[in-house]
């Protein structure tokens, strides 16, 4: 064993937490970590799962970070209601000091901190921070698609000694050899970040999982008296050529699954459910409909397990390869949901962005969906650095008559997206801009007045669409159609009244929903 790095055999799996305006718990799934955790137990260290996301995550109200200081004329704080926008910034999960007191307890000789996506970053860098000022010998190792897609920019960090891209079946075993062995290179191990002295070097991660390889996993993320929901994740890849979709610069573009015995075996190992309560089943994969036997084979065995189970899979069914005996098939064999992405319906935004869409095919599923009384969720992205106003309210547009309620996705980059490969312009900006709910303009033709004004439109349609709706609701609705001016709720003084939006971009609130 190299006793320069590893001074016993205790390493923790850290899930830190995040700072955002917002985090959606049953489907904040940790699956990697989790992989990260299997792994070290079988590679015979004590392991500790450090899990700062743990339910019921925690919150706490921050200060509005200086990098998002633009959205403060966007933010109401006393705003509630469907119609309003995101009124405090927050740390979710548990504090730094309670976790670095995790640490110091187990006194670790390395710590993996996973970051779930590169916006998220801050948390991982300072969380290294602190374990360094109490542990300073111990070993800060950061993996996860956060890193992948820019390790460097991490490692760029003092307190953070390696970093791990790519998928860990790959990589993790292979540096845990390396951190046992005198002898062996960090050349080695695929997708390490190290330095030497003030050089630092980042292995490539061209090597992929396969079938046999890919460690799938299924997390509980939500329970109540009558329900249980677990997240599941079974297969790596995306074949498709969207130029808005980080998956490939982590997963490939192969698509790949794991096998159906490790899916049994898992199965077999979750508790056994209380009497009377559901079981719901979240696959939080892209692309599972690339191989359908196998999909519908996983929810047969599903329902072997469970009789009763309902599915949905929130980070969306690709509708392209759908059919509506499929989808009849689907709500037969549980899914109670459909979430679907059309990403844009404006050709000259999805010529440049690599996506189709099927239009005729999209309203032949919102039929059937229709006609099985099952509710549908389509995700539209607003922002795509072509996008224009006119291509905002055309999507908009589109969706308000049809039976669904709308998701809008503000556009953020990745480092490595197309347009986004020269990586050092990510040095210039804090990682919090380079998420969705930063609204931060990334297209020559938007500013963040009307991006907010997109989701707040999107959330105004979707009440409008309501079957039932508050004395109060139907008044937003009806004063800001009656002067093209969105409106809104806040509480003040324990009432709550109806209030014309501040800051609003009023030509593309004429542009979708008229005046008068």
């Amino acid at each position: 064993m190299n006793q320069s790095v590893l001074q016993n055999n205790r390493a923790a799996a850290i899930i830190p937490p995040i700072q955002d305006f917002y985090v959606t718990p049953h489907r904040f799934s940790t699956l990697g970590v989790r992989i990260v955790h299997q792994i070290l137990k079988e590679a015979a260290f004590e392991v500790r799962l450090i899990d700062a996301m743990e339910p019921p995550i925690r919150k706490m109200q921050l200060t509005l970070p200086p990098a998002l200081s633009y959205l403060k004329p966007y933010l109401l704080p006393r705003e509630t209601g469907k119609c309003s926008f995101f009124t405090r910034f927050r740390h979710f999960g548990t504090t730094y000091e309670e976790i670095v007191g995790q640490v110091t307890d187990f006194n670790p000789a390395i710590c993996f901190i996973g970051c779930f996506a590169y916006c998220y970053g801050g948390p991982v860098i300072e969380l290294s921070k602190r374990i360094k000022k109490h542990l300073p010998r111990t070993t800060v190792v950061a993996g996860g698609a956060g890193v992948s897609v820019y390790p460097d920019y991490f490692l760029q960090k003092a307190t953070i000694d390696y970093t791990l891209s790519g998928e860990a079946e790959i990589n993790l075993p292979r540096f845990l050899d390396f951190l046992r062995s005198d002898c062996r290179s960090p050349e080695s191990v695929p997708g390490l970040g190290w330095k030497t002295g003030q050089v630092r070097t980042c292995n490539t991660s061209d090597e992929i999982t396969s079938a046999d390889t890919i460690l799938p996993s299924v997390e509980k993320t939500a329970e109540t008296r009558t329900r249980i929901v677990y997240s599941a994740s079974l297969s790596r890849g995306c074949p498709a050529q969207c130029r808005f979709c980080a998956n490939h610069l982590v997963h490939g573009r192969h698509f790949r699954h794991c096998t159906m015995e490790r899916f049994k075996h898992l199965l077999r190992e979750l508790p056994p459910t209380p009497y009377r309560r559901e079981v719901h089943f979240n696959f939080e994969d892209d692309n599972l409909l690339c191989d359908i036997p196998f999909f519908t084979a996983i929810l047969d065995r599903c329902r072997e397990a469970f009789p009763h189970v309902r599915f949905s899979a929130e980070n969306g069914l690709d509708y392209r390869l759908l059919t509506p005996e499929l989808c009849d098939g689907l709500i037969d064999a549980g899914f109670r949901q459909f979430n679907f992405t059309l990403g844009s319906v404006a050709q000259e935004v999805l010529d440049r962005a690599g996506r189709t869409v099927h239009m005729g095919r999209y309203d032949k599923l919102l039929g059937c969906a229709e006609k099985r009384c099952i509710p549908v969720i389509t995700y539209i992205i607003c922002g795509f650095p072509e996008e224009t106003k006119a291509s905002i309210a055309a999507n908009l547009r589109f969706l308000l008559p049809r039976t669904t309620v709308i998701g809008v996705s503000l556009f953020y980059p990745v480092p490595g997206l197309a347009g986004f490969e020269n990586r050092t312009m990510f040095d210039t900006l804090s990682p919090q801009v380079f998420a969705g709910a930063s609204a931060y303009p990334w297209s020559k033709h938007l500013t963040t007045e009307t991006l907010v004004t997109a989701f707040r439109l999107s959330r105004l349609i979707n009440l409008k669409k309501a079957a039932v709706k508050s004395n109060e609701e139907a008044v937003v609705v009806e004063r800001t159609i009656s002067t093209g001016r969105l409106h809104t709720v806040v509480k003040e003084r324990g009432y709550r009244r109806v209030i014309e939006v501040p800051r609003q971009n009023a030509e593309l609130v004429e542009m979708v929903v008229g005046r008068g």
